[in-house]
């Protein structure tokens, strides 16, 4: 009598489904792992973006308040030259440095409500020599009841100066590593606000936020600014918003019709 064959175990249902269990496991735990990365990534972008979106209204909302200031005293307000802003007024100490140009936007002195250090915006304004938007000279023709000539004709007088490097200033293209050249003048605005955002670059120097040029501009009060039409990229995302003299005037003619 021949001896059975022996029998050999095939892998049963139960051991497929564990293999296939593990590679399934695998599987979904690479696809949480890449979802969590995009969904973070996604959630850091969001915020971003919201952050500027805040920024950019803080900033409008202080260019209409600037040009409020402008028509109720006929002249532009000087900055506000406390070490952070925490004064939130005019000048420092009462006065008005003659030629002064950069410093905080002076919250109190427009009605507006004074933010952290973290969300101030800087604020220049032109002063040249002989034409001072801070205190526009006398007009030497016909009455000026108000200082309403006077505003006009300095701000024409200002947008008729060559550009130059001494008033507030903004800066055009420099190279694709470095988009600002302060040698190079763009235009001198009548004002310019300069509200920042994240601190991008990391440069850490002055005041918190600012990127680029207008960390010097923010720390020291160099009159070197980024141009409102400077992409943000991954070391820059400040909000810059600028008025020209002659768009300045224009909107005062059409408001005092």
């Amino acid at each position: 009598m021949r001896p059975a064959a022996p029998r050999v175990a095939l892998p049963g249902p139960r051991h497929r489904e564990a293999g296939a269990t593990l590679v399934e496991l695998a599987t979904v735990l690479s696809i949480i792992g890449l979802l969590t990365l995009a969904l973070s990534a996604g959630y850091e972008d969001m915020a971003q973006v919201r952050a500027t979106m805040v920024a950019k209204a803080d900033a409008e909302a202080a260019r209409q308040a600037v040009r409020a200031f402008v028509l109720r005293n006929k002249r532009l307000p000087c900055p506000d030259f406390s070490a952070f802003g925490d004064v939130s007024r005019e000048g420092l100490g009462g006065t008005c440095p003659a030629g002064a140009q950069v410093g905080w936007l002076p919250y109190e002195s427009l009605g507006l409500t004074r933010p952290d250090r973290g969300a101030r915006l800087r604020y220049a304004v032109s002063r040249g020599a002989g034409v001072d938007l801070v205190a526009p000279p006398a007009v030497a023709f016909g009455p000026d009841l108000d200082g309403g000539a006077r505003l006009r004709a300095a701000l024409g007088a200002t947008a008729r100066l060559p550009a130059d490097t001494v008033r507030p200033f903004l800066t055009g293209p420099g190279t694709a590593a470095s988009p600002e050249d302060c040698t190079y003048v763009q235009s001198n605005p009548a004002f310019v606000l300069i509200a920042p955002v994240t601190d991008r670059d990391g440069a850490g120097a002055g005041p918190p936020g600012f990127d680029g040029v207008n960390a010097a501009m923010a720390a020291t009060g160099r009159t070197c600014i980024a141009a409102p039409t400077r992409r943000g990229d991954s070391a820059y995302d400040d909000v810059v918003v600028a008025e020209g003299a002659t768009a300045l005037l224009g909107w005062i003619a059409a408001k005092s019709r």
